[in-house]
């Protein structure tokens, strides 16, 4: 089974998290993710974080360190293994490509929400930090 490594953004301000919510024609349609993408061969991750939100969002940012444990989740297209890092925006977002609906939440209204499957730890153990680490 091919592995698909993708990179997700831990936004956080005023202490909600930003979701994104793929959009529903797209696999895993309607389920809410880190805002990122897929890592390019050859490209580091940080690189392909920063890369993703230009692209998808329209925005600039600065990726700082990695969160402690990544999303595994194995489907029919391949294993997705999901590596998050903190992220602070430093433009607006102007665009959204990928996504029908971006939402700030709180750690008990993103535990409520339902999310891509590589997603689900990593949502989990950063609610249990009560999103207190941002930039």
């Amino acid at each position: 089974m091919s592995k698909i490594q993708v990179v997700g953004a831990i936004i956080v301000k005023d202490g909600k998290l930003l979701a994104a919510q793929r959009a529903a024609n797209r696999v895993l349609g309607s389920m809410w993710e880190f805002p990122g993408g897929k890592i390019e061969p050859g490209e580091a991750p940080e690189a392909a974080m920063a890369r993703e939100l230009r692209e998808e969002f329209g925005a600039q940012a600065t990726v700082f360190e990695k969160f402690a444990i990544d999303g595994v989740a194995e489907h029919t297209f391949g294993e997705v293994v999901l590596h998050c890092y903190y992220v602070r925006l430093d433009s607006e977002i102007t665009k959204t490509i990928a996504h029908d609906e971006l939402r700030w939440v709180t750690p008990a209204e993103a535990l409520a929400l339902t999310w891509a499957p590589s997603d689900v730890a990593v949502i989990k153990a950063l609610a249990k930090t009560d999103f207190a680490y941002g930039y």
